[in-house]
């Protein structure tokens, strides 16, 4: 456990203190505008909500689940996860100013569930120093 005096020592030496809590539950809330900028991107594609959208979240990943509308206009059309993951990325950017990198997705077309899976990119601080990657010679370059 992280006591303040702990916290305090090391400030003074110079590193820093994460508390992993506000991180995850930082998490937690772009996975809940996720969820409802999915449910927002479903409604103005297709023109009808989705029966649920959930989002659940383990470190910097969230996973993204929408249960597809059973009526029988919907049926037989699927989704265009790919194009959906992204305006989902864009519009989490946008309301929240954080940056989720896409992964993959699956379609359950029988059960009527899509799966869209994002990680969370973190931003790196002013402070952080960007050192060049080491890297020998390339054979059969030239």
């Amino acid at each position: 456990m992280l006591t303040e005096r702990s916290a305090n020592v090391a400030a003074k030496k110079g590193r820093t203190v994460r508390h992993l809590t506000a991180h995850a539950a930082e998490t937690e809330r772009i996975g809940a505008v996720a969820a409802q900028a999915l449910a927002d991107i479903h409604v103005a594609i297709y023109g009808q909500s989705p029966q649920a959208t959930r989002a659940w979240t383990d470190g910097d990943a969230i996973l993204l689940v929408l249960r597809l509308p059973a009526e029988p206009a919907a049926q037989g059309i699927e989704p265009a996860l790919g194009a959906m993951q992204r305006m989902v990325s864009a519009a989490v950017y946008r309301r929240t100013g954080e940056t989720l990198r896409t992964a993959g997705t699956n379609l359950d077309a029988q059960r009527g569930l899509a799966v869209l899976a994002f990680e969370r990119v973190r931003a790196r601080s002013a402070q952080e120093k960007l050192e060049p990657i080491p890297a020998g010679p390339v054979r059969g370059a030239g």
